[in-house]
């Protein structure tokens, strides 16, 4: 029974550090933060959630990152025009973010 509680407490730790290390994107002007594959995150830098709060930003509203790291995300399968993986992420079914999806 030991065990199982703290077992269970550090699952309960783990789980509430990993929701404050989600990455969200904002460029260092914006008043908001974008999930990954946001068409309006344009050609900003990643940071964690927590950060993006501290600094006063608030969620878009067209993306809604608040709501989307409910989804399971992974990172996009595309490829880069230099060759490497994507390091956008996800919640589409076929792990593409927007600029790698199919027209």
């Amino acid at each position: 029974m030991k065990k199982f509680l703290v077992l269970t407490f550090f699952m309960v730790v783990a789980i509430a550090v990993t929701s404050q290390a989600q990455t969200v994107y904002s460029s260092a002007k914006g008043e908001k933060y974008h999930t990954a594959d946001c068409k309006l995150s344009g050609d900003a830098d990643n940071m964690t959630l927590a950060a993006a709060k501290k600094a006063g930003k608030t969620g878009c509203g067209v993306c809604k990152p608040d709501e989307h790291f409910k989804d399971k995300v992974s990172q996009c399968v595309g490829k880069t025009a230099d060759g490497t993986r994507c390091k956008r992420m996800t919640a589409s079914k076929d792990n593409k973010c927007y600029q790698h999806k199919s027209k």
